[in-house]
């Protein structure tokens, strides 16, 4: 009887703690783009049709301040401007015109997983053309048709936002 208390005992202690660490949150298995938030609101890249490279580096610095500068390149037809988020995942791509300096397109890319909430922000925002929701690709412009707005998923974990200034 001795023998069971003591191995009732051990088993008691050893169940204990694997108890207590099944119910905690901080599970390992689960990929770190599952564990980020939903974005409650998303904030449109700044696109305004002409702008120059100081005018978007002024917006990025004082109204997109998670935002840092990560490159600036410049080749003989192109200016461009490469932010890049703090959680490293997320970006916008400015791109002018080396002839002009005006710009002509905006790229932003984000989690696949705040998706309905930037798919939903741009059906309010803009005229719906085309959608296929299994790859995320959806085609708004406004009512002018003089900006097109596209989506499309690049991998599993994000997708891209083009701005396209048509002339």
């Amino acid at each position: 009887m001795k023998k069971f208390n003591y191995l009732a005992i051990l088993l008691f202690l050893m169940a204990v703690p694997v108890f207590f660490s099944s119910c905690g949150d901080d599970d390992d298995l689960i990929p770190e783009e599952k564990q980020e938030q939903v974005m409650k609101e998303w904030v449109e890249p700044f696109h305004v049709r002409n702008a120059t490279v100081e005018e978007v580096k002024a917006y990025m610095d004082s109204s997109m301040t998670d935002y840092q500068l990560s490159a600036e390149t410049s080749g003989s037809d192109h200016i461009q401007l490469a932010y890049s988020a703090s959680n490293g995942n997320v970006g916008i791509l400015y791109s002018f015109s080396a002839l002009s300096g005006q710009l002509y397109s905006v790229i932003d890319t984000e989690l696949c997983i705040n998706s309905s909430v930037i798919i939903d922000y741009l059906s309010e925002h803009y005229t719906f053309v085309s959608s296929d929701k299994t790859t995320l690709q959806y085609c708004f412009t406004t009512p002018d048709k003089s900006l097109v707005v596209t989506t499309v998923k690049i991998s599993d974990s994000c997708f891209n936002i083009n701005y396209s200034f048509v002339y």
